[in-house]
């Protein structure tokens, strides 16, 4: 239904001043006045407000859909005081037809525009705010109003936030990942979120946190990158979270010790935490961030990456999960990688979080997404966008919001100050070449985190890179979970049987991290590996062959099947031992080689598919590539311990 300007009957015009009235009755002839906001005192200033409702031309033009709220301050200097009341105010309408990113303030004093600019400089999170004075509506006509709402820009660069997003005015997207996550909580069942650096996971979690506690759900956060956490053993980490519980829940403080033994401090782990959730009457929701920090191999203390640690913290919290009594406490898992939990085994032992949450991936934002959070922004900055820039913009960065934000925050950066002005492609060009530099240094950090703790993911986007399509999805059909995190975090789509990269911008930093290579080195580690892995491959084939020839004719087809894809299996057609480990001959892949070696169960098969991963996806000899040296280093290490194995003595 349309809205018209006007004032709604049930006003109550009487408990403003006569100036305050004439204003109203001003912006009834585009707003529609709707209700009257109690007086809020703070300090010993007085201020009175009201919630109107843009008409229906005007709503297209501004943006805004919902009830604004106007904030009367009746003095001649701006004092900081003013934005608490315009807190205060908001507080009074907790429902979700008032617009909490958008504000105006009538104001007596002269310079409001300067004054409230230096108080928002310090809060680049505060929502718009549209500062006039009493006086300017004195004005013949109504250009005011909407001229000093597209003088917005000369306040504050919307688009530059470089942190994440603590408040909700500027949060775009991602709404049903955040219900998710609460509805799930209030099931009873956890939740698992993933995505790269930059990706909005924090700004997601400070969203989860705001919505719980709208929902009287208590949410606490365990930053695990903090080494006052991963640095715990993980007793001392479940005494901590017991005391954090309690803390949230204002429970009285209390000495925590859970004993010194598993047994022991899994006992009291349960007792104390059961205590506290039953003495509070509440749920607790408690999220993980940063869950690579505590998870083996890839944690940031030695205790947790290659001890029990993690085992042992994982049984004692699942078997709180599965034993809770009257009041329960879920997981929500944040991290860059979900391969914590599909591993079905943590050092030998049944993986305690195997598939223990949904996972899923933060996603880009859609183009309706990126299209409202452009525009809307860029109203607010006198820039306008028409769809053929935005459709540039979307394909260059795929709707990632840091890298929209950033480029958008340099257009804005070079735009002259007459505004509103259209915003072109080729401005939208200049402007990512001029903050190339940081862009691209940007997404180097991004996916140099990739590569360090998920590299056989970061070769697969270099198989994409260099065209080798057959190579990329031979990784598939070894490890379909790559590619599925790949596409969860939009750097690579799914188009029928082919896969190509989401967005321009991730595509030509792989590239160019290609093309700085030595070609000298790479021809001498070229030969050096050449030798070395064809070596290997043939010895590792005889090893498999006197394996094989162990096993019953039933056992060496299941192994057959187990091993190769329905593909492969087609195209080779019966296979034999002698014809599979051929040393010179046998048509297997070297990765097709390390599923025989995993289902021989050698006593050393964790070691050896580790490093048999590594000679695999540095074969720089096939793909003209060169590498760092710690890489190259790696690869000469995992050969060492290859030959050892493999290789009889000399």
């Amino acid at each position: 239904m349309p809205t018209y300007p006007g004032v709604n009957s049930n006003f109550e015009l009487s408990a403003f001043t006569l100036a305050e009235r004439q204003i109203i009755m001003r912006l009834a002839g585009h707003f529609y006045i709707t209700r009257a906001a109690a007086p809020t005192q703070v300090g010993n200033s007085n201020y009175r407000a009201f919630l109107m409702r843009p008409a229906q031309g005007v709503s297209a033009a501004l943006n805004v859909e919902r009830e604004i709220v106007v904030l009367f301050a009746d003095y001649e200097t701006f004092e900081a005081r003013t934005l608490r009341a315009f807190d205060l105010t908001c507080d009074q309408f907790d429902d979700v037809r008032v617009d909490r990113s958008f504000r105006f303030l009538i104001s007596r004093d002269r310079d409001i525009e300067n004054s409230i600019r230096h108080y928002l400089l310090q809060d680049i999170e505060y929502p718009v705010v549209i500062p006039y004075r009493y006086d300017d509506f004195h004005s013949a006509t109504d250009d005011f109003l909407f001229n000093a709402i597209r003088r917005n820009y000369l306040i504050r660069d919307l688009f530059g936030y470089q942190s994440p997003l603590k408040h909700e005015y500027f949060f775009f997207g991602r709404k049903a990942i955040v219900d998710n996550v609460i509805d799930l909580h209030k099931s009873g069942q956890n939740s698992a979120l993933f995505g790269l650096r930059k990706s909005g996971k924090t700004s997601t979690i400070y969203a989860i946190q705001r919505r719980s506690g709208a929902s009287s759900c208590q949410t606490i956060v365990i930053d695990c990158q903090d080494p006052a956490v991963h640095a715990k053993r993980y007793g001392a980490l479940l005494e901590q979270i017991v005391a954090d519980v309690r803390q949230q829940l204002n429970l009285k403080k209390i000495n925590i010790s859970l004993g010194n033994t598993p047994d022991q401090i899994s006992a009291g782990f349960q007792r104390h935490l059961n205590d506290a959730l039953n003495a509070a009457g509440n749920d607790v929701l408690l999220i993980f961030d940063e869950i690579e920090n505590i998870s083996p191999k890839t944690a940031a203390s030695a205790h947790w990456r290659t001890e029990e640690d993690a085992l042992l913290f994982w049984q004692i919290a699942r078997s709180f999960f599965q034993n809770a009594k009257k009041r329960k406490m879920t997981f929500c898992f944040v991290g860059t990688n979900p391969h914590l939990f599909e591993l079905p085994k943590l050092n030998g032992i049944a993986n305690p979080v195997y598939l223990f949450a949904p996972k899923t991936f933060i996603p880009m934002l859609t183009q309706a997404d990126t299209r409202e959070m452009i525009t809307r922004l860029g109203y607010f900055m006198g820039l306008d966008f028409d769809a053929s820039v935005l459709s540039h913009i979307y394909q260059r960065f795929g709707g990632h919001p840091f890298f929209t934000r950033q480029l958008c925050s340099q257009i804005h950066k070079r735009t002259p100050t007459s505004r509103p002005r259209t915003v072109s492609i080729v401005a939208c060009n200049e402007a990512e070449q001029e903050a190339g530099s940081d862009l691209q240094n940007y997404m180097k950090e991004i996916l140099s985190n990739l590569n360090a703790f998920y590299p056989d993911e970061y070769a697969m986007l270099e198989y994409l890179a260099r065209g080798e399509v057959s190579t990329f999805k031979e990784m598939v059909g070894y490890s379909p979970e790559y590619v599925e995190h790949l596409i969860g975090y939009g750097l690579v789509i799914r188009r029928q049987d082919d896969y190509e990269f989401a967005f321009d911008a991730v595509a030509d930093t792989v590239r160019k991290s290609l093309n700085h290579a030595n070609s000298a080195t790479r021809e001498q580690k070229w030969a050096y590996i050449s030798k070395r892995r064809n070596n290997l491959e043939q010895e590792i084939r005889s090893w498999l062959y006197r394996w094989a020839e162990k096993l019953e004719p039933s056992e060496w087809t299941k192994s057959v099947e187990a091993c190769l894809s329905e593909d492969r299996q087609i195209k080779l057609g019966s296979l034999n031992r002698r014809q599979a480990f051929s040393r010179n001959n046998s048509p297997l892949y070297l990765i097709e080689l390390l599923k025989f070696v995993r289902r021989s169960q050698h006593d050393r098969s964790t070691q050896i598919s580790d490093a048999l991963n590594a000679v695999n996806n540095y074969r720089i000899d096939a793909h003209a590539k060169d590498m760092p040296e710690v890489d190259y280093q790696r690869l000469v290490e995992a050969f060492d311990l290859l030959e050892d194995i493999f290789l009889p003595p000399p």
